[in-house]
C-alpha cells in the first residue's frame, strides 16, 4: 500500500542539523531543507511530493520523530493529496488549516450576547441588592455559561467551579488584607506616618513576592475546575518556578533596554502551557525566545511608523507562533489569522463598546470567544478516548486574591 508522509511541526534543537537530515531523506537541497524547517516553526504543514511503501513510511516516521518532527502517515491510491494552500498571497504565509482527513480538531462557540447579556443584567440586579455579596455567584454563573457554550471536537466543555469555594477564598485573602490595614493604622497612630508608609512599602513588596503564587493558584483552580469529556485539566507548576521565570524577567528586560523580551515571553508560555494538563496527557511548548526576536526589533520600528497599527499584525504574528508551537500528545495547535483579521476584531469591539455606552459588553466577549473557536484547531495523533482523568486538589485562595487586585493571569 503506498502512503504520504505530512510534516505538521518541528520541536527539535538544531535547525540545521534537522534541515539537512530532512534533505537527505528526501533527496532535498539545502535551501529547501531549511525553508521547509523554518515553515515548520511556524505551524505551516509540508507533504511530501510522492508517495511511499508503508514499509518506508514507518521507518521514516521514526526517523524523524526523533529528530523532533510532528510526522502523520496517510494511505492513498495514487497520486499525493496536494495540501490546501492560502487564497490571498499578499500577506505572509500562515499555517494552512489541516482537513477532516488528518485528525483535526476544531473549536466552536455557541454563545449569543443577547444570552450573556440577560444573564449579567440579573447577576447585577442581584449583587446590588446584596450588596456585592452575590458577587461570586455571578462570576460563577457566567463562567458556567461561557465554557458551556465552548466545544471541541463537537463537545462541551463544563465548569465546575462554585460560588463557595470562591467565597471561601475572598475570606482568607480579606483576613490578609485587614491585617495590613490594622497594622498600617496602628503603625500611623503609635509611630507616625513615614514609618506608616514604610510599613505600607513592607507590605507592597511582600505582596509583589507574593503575586507569582497567587497566579499560579488562580491557574490551577480554574483548570481543575474545567473538563471536557467529563476529564478535567489540571496545572501543576509551582508558585517558586514561576517567582523565578517572573523575577528574571523583570530584572532582565530592563537591562536590555527590552531586547530580551521575546525571551521573557517563550518563557512565561513555557511555564504556563508546559505545566497544563488534560487527565494524563501533559502540554508542550516548543516556541524559542531567539525565533522572535527578529520580528520583535521590526516591531520595535514599526509600531511608532504607524502610529501604532502595526501592533494588530504584530500581536496576531505573536499569537500565531505561540499556538503553532503549542503540543499536546502527538498533535498541534494551528491559530492561523491575519492581521487584519485582529484589526478588525479589535476595532469592531471599541465601536460597539463606544456606541452603546459600555452595555455592548456581552456581545464584545462572545466576538472575542467566537474569534478564537473559529480560527483554533488541532491536529496530529492523540487518542482523546483514553485520556485517564488524574484529579488535582486546589482551592481558590488565589483566584480571589488577584482578582480584587485586578490581576490579569489569562494567557492564550
Amino acid at each position: 500500500m503506498s502512503c504520504q508522509i505530512t510534516l505538521s511541526t518541528w520541536s527539535g534543537e538544531s535547525k540545521t542539523e534537522a534541515a539537512e537530515k530532512l534533505s537527505r531523506i528526501f533527496r532535498l537541497n539545502k535551501e529547501k531543507g531549511l525553508a521547509t524547517v523554518e515553515g515548520l516553526c511556524e505551524g505551516l504543514p509540508w507533504r511530501f511530493e510522492n508517495t511511499i511503501s508503508d514499509q518506508q513510511a514507518t521507518q521514516a516516521a521514526k526517523f524523524l520523530q526523533e529528530l523532533g518532527f510532528s510526522v502523520d502517515i496517510t494511505p492513498v491510491e495514487g497520486e499525493v493529496e496536494p495540501l490546501p494552500v492560502a487564497a490571498d498571497e499578499t500577506e505572509p504565509a500562515v499555517p494552512a488549516i489541516p482537513s477532516e482527513t488528518e485528525s483535526s480538531y476544531r473549536m466552536g462557540f455557541q454563545g449569543d450576547g443577547s444570552t450573556l447579556l440577560g444573564i449579567t443584567f440579573t447577576n447585577l440586579i442581584k449583587t446590588i441588592f446584596t450588596l456585592g455579596f452575590y458577587r461570586f455567584w455571578a462570576k460563577t454563573r457566567v463562567r458556567q455559561y461561557l465554557w458551556g457554550q465552548t466545544l471541541f471536537a463537537g463537545d462541551r466543555f463544563s465548569y465546575h467551579g462554585t460560588a463557595k469555594e470562591l467565597l471561601r477564598g475572598a475570606i482568607r485573602f480579606g483576613m490578609f488584607f485587614l491585617l495590613f490595614a490594622a497594622v498600617s493604622v496602628y503603625t500611623f497612630l503609635e509611630f507616625g506616618p513615614e514609618e506608616s508608609e514604610l510599613v505600607g512599602n513592607l507590605f507592597t513588596a511582600i505582596f509583589m513576592f507574593w503575586l507569582p503564587f497567587l497566579m499560579v493558584g488562580v491557574w490551577r483552580y480554574r483548570l481543575s475546575r474545567t473538563a471536557w469529556r467529563g476529564i478535567r485539566f489540571s496545572f501543576r507548576g509551582q508558585g517558586r518556578q514561576a517567582l523565578t521565570v517572573y523575577f528574571k524577567g523583570y530584572l532582565a528586560v530592563p537591562l536590555t533596554l527590552g531586547l530580551y523580551w521575546p525571551y521573557f515571553k517563550m518563557e512565561t508560555e513555557k511555564f504556563w502551557r508546559q505545566n497544563s494538563w488534560f487527565g494524563d496527557v501533559q502540554m508542550r511548548f516548543s516556541g524559542k525566545g531567539k525565533d522572535f526576536l527578529k520580528r520583535f526589533i521590526v516591531a520595535l520600528f514599526l509600531t511608532p511608523l504607524t502610529l501604532g497599527f502595526y501592533l494588530f499584525w504584530f500581536s496576531a504574528d505573536l499569537s500565531r507562533y505561540i499556538w503553532s508551537h503549542t503540543h499536546i500528545g502527538g498533535g498541534t495547535f494551528h491559530f492561523p489569522i491575519k492581521g487584519r483579521d485582529y484589526f478588525n476584531l479589535k476595532v469592531v469591539n471599541f465601536l460597539i463598546i463606544i456606541f452603546t455606552l459600555g452595555l455592548g459588553n456581552s456581545w464584545v466577549v462572545v466576538r472575542n470567544r467566537k474569534f478564537m473557536a473559529d480560527h483554533l484547531t488541532f491536529s496530529g495523533n492523540i487518542e482523546l478516548n483514553r485520556v485517564v482523568q488524574e484529579m488535582q486538589d486546589s482551592g481558590a485562595f488565589g483566584e480571589e486574591s488577584t482578582d480584587i487586585m485586578d490581576v490579569p493571569i489569562d494567557i492564550g
